[in-house]
């Protein structure tokens, strides 16, 4: 890896440990250069503004994603559902900071928010319609399988919106794998999407 990129990504990486303890308006651009011990223009040269490279973090957090559930089949089993669901669970748990930190900026009314909806967050619904309902277009998705949907993706960003309720972070590969079993197994003893939208 090259220089520049190392230093990039140090960047990226103050900046989200900033933005997720002190919030995005509590943060600023001297906050994240001081800390990354680098100068202010080094990032305006690579990330041109705050809001920048805000949105290169979130680029770096929906694209490995959404990559993710596009190689997901689509599925009626359980097991297979319950794999899917243990995958989100450990990535969005790796990436807790930054699922925090995200989940919390798009409940605000803000341009980047917006944008999240209409490009990342649409493509998401798109994708999970496919895999769990075998549906390619979201005309044909009945209403009871969009709440059904609405329902699985609370649950699994539930942790994420409500750091205050889950003090503990896991740290560990160990404990974060104990994490998702515990989580996804409490989701499972319900009926799976698929059950509760033919229901």
């Amino acid at each position: 890896m090259s220089r520049p990129n190392v230093t990039r990504d140090k960047v990226l990486d103050v900046a989200c440990r900033l933005f997720y303890s002190q919030g995005f308006n509590g943060t600023s651009v001297r906050d994240i250069a001081k800390a990354a011990n680098v100068n202010v223009s080094l990032i305006h040269y690579y990330f041109k503004s705050k809001q920048g490279l805000f949105e290169s973090l979130a680029v770096s957090y929906f694209e490995p994603y959404l990559e993710m559930l596009e190689n997901e089949e689509p599925s009626e089993g359980e097991y297979r559902l319950n794999q899917l669901v243990k995958k989100i669970l450990h990535y969005k748990q790796s990436n807790y900071q930054l699922s925090c930190l995200l989940n919390r900026e798009l409940t605000l009314n803000t341009t980047f928010a917006r944008e999240m909806l209409v490009t990342y967050l649409a493509k998401e619904n798109h994708l999970l319609t496919q895999i769990l309902f075998d549906k390619n277009s979201h005309i044909d998705v009945t209403f009871k399988e969009k709440l059904c949907l609405l329902q699985l993706k609370g649950l699994l960003n539930a942790p994420f919106m409500m750091p205050h309720e889950f003090k503990d972070p896991f740290i560990t590969d160990a404990s974060l794998n104990h994490f998702v079993e515990m989580y996804s197994g409490l989701m499972n003893d319900h009926r799976s999407v698929q059950e509760l939208a033919k229901a």
